[in-house]
Formats: structure tokens, C-alpha cells, sequence
């Protein structure tokens, strides 16, 4: 087998893995997600700089096996416990709690730095803030500070539904229309009652109760 040939199916190899992984690895970046990810990477590029190439795709199979096993886990109690851990309180009722800081190993400039980023520059505008397992920092604001919504002020809006894209850079989005229970049919009459060609379109989506169209054209120089 070839380098270039080694090379491209190690890396579509990686990208299927990553894929049986789960979204959640990516964005959620838990402890056994990062290990995964680290070894997955080392195994990968092993096989570059030595000859061991099949042992190497058979423990990048081993690997994705052991994690999936161990997100298994994480749905029950004792494997979230273990695998993830708990949210750590770093402060209470606008107090900084000193032992949990220092137990989480997390500087004071460090969490002042993050609360500011999320918009809460006061300690005394926060009731919790919270270290979650997978390393994010939840901000609960004290009630006084929630910020004010339509439902507090208690005006009615039309709910649209999720917007679903039908064409994206001129090209139609069959499943999606089928998603929306239509047809080709029906976006082209759609698109010819506002003579709109489908090559002059950006993207187009549906309101998914409305089944309002919004269009957006490419720039015409």
C-alpha cells in the first residue's frame, strides 16, 4: 500500500471514528472524550512514520468500542458519577466559596475572567455559579438580574416554527421538503409566482408552521 494511500484511508478512518463518537465529543469535550481523542490522534499517525498499519486501524476499532461502552455508561448514575463527576458550586448567593475553588484548582483571576466573558462583571449580580463536569462554567443570575423575556412582559408572538432550508446555493434540499410534508412541485410554483430562478438563489427556507418561503439571491454585479 502506498504513503499517499496509507494516509488517506488512515484519515478517513479518523473521521468515521470521530463521527461514531457523537456530536457530544466534540462539544462537550468530557474527561474520557478528551482521553479518546488523544489517543485516537497518537494511534492515527503512528502508522505514518512506522509500518504498522493494520494493528493500528485494529486498535482505532478497539478504541471506539471502549468509548462508546463508556458513554453507555455515563446514563446511569454511577457511570456519570465516575466518568464525569459533579458540578462543583464556586459561588453562593454572591459569595465565593474558597474550599471548592481551591478543590476545582481554579484561580480567582481565572474565574473573575470567565464570569466577566459571560456578561456578569459583579459577584453580587450572580445567586450560583457553578463548575460543571465538562469544564464549563454555568452563571445563575440572582432574579433581579434575570434578563426580562416577552413572557415577563407578557406580549403575545407568533411562533414560526424552525426555519428549514429548501435550497442552499442553488441546489433543492429533497429531504427537507419531505421533512416539511411538500414536493419539488410546490417550491417551484412558490419560486415562480416571485419569478425567482433556482440558480439565483442562496439560500431559501420554510417556516415550518407558517410554510412562509424566505429567500435570499446572490449579489448581482
Amino acid at each position: 500500500m502506498t504513503f499517499i494511500l496509507k494516509i488517506l484511508v488512515l484519515y478517513l478512518a479518523t473521521i468515521v471514528i470521530m463521527r461514531l463518537m457523537g456530536k457530544s465529543t466534540i462539544i462537550q469535550m468530557t474527561p474520557y472524550d478528551l482521553v479518546a481523542i488523544i489517543i485516537v490522534g497518537t494511534v492515527a499517525a503512528e502508522p505514518l512514520i512506522s509500518t504498522e498499519f493494520y494493528p493500528s486501524i485494529s486498535t482505532l476499532g478497539v478504541l471506539i468500542i471502549f468509548h462508546i461502552l463508556f458513554s453507555k455508561a455515563t446514563l446511569w448514575q454511577w457511570g456519570n458519577r465516575f466518568f464525569l463527576g459533579e458540578p462543583t458550586i464556586l459561588i453562593k448567593h454572591g459569595e465565593i466559596v474558597e474550599d471548592n475553588m481551591e478543590k476545582s484548582r481554579l484561580s480567582y483571576a481565572q474565574l473573575l475572567s470567565i464570569l466577566r466573558s459571560k456578561g456578569y462583571p459583579k459577584l453580587s449580580d450572580i445567586e450560583y455559579a457553578l463548575l460543571e463536569p465538562i469544564g464549563e462554567v454555568s452563571v445563575i443570575p440572582k432574579a433581579e438580574n434575570t434578563p426580562v423575556t416577552v413572557q415577563h412582559l407578557q406580549i403575545p408572538i407568533k411562533d414560526e416554527g424552525l426555519p428549514i432550508a429548501v435550497l442552499v446555493d442553488g441546489r433543492i434540499q429533497h429531504r427537507n421538503l419531505k421533512l416539511l410534508g411538500k414536493s419539488k412541485e410546490w417550491l417551484m410554483e412558490h419560486l415562480a409566482n416571485q419569478d425567482v430562478k433556482v440558480k439565483d438563489i442562496l439560500l431559501a427556507y420554510v417556516d415550518e408552521k407558517t410554510l412562509k418561503i424566505n429567500i435570499h439571491q446572490r449579489d448581482v454585479e
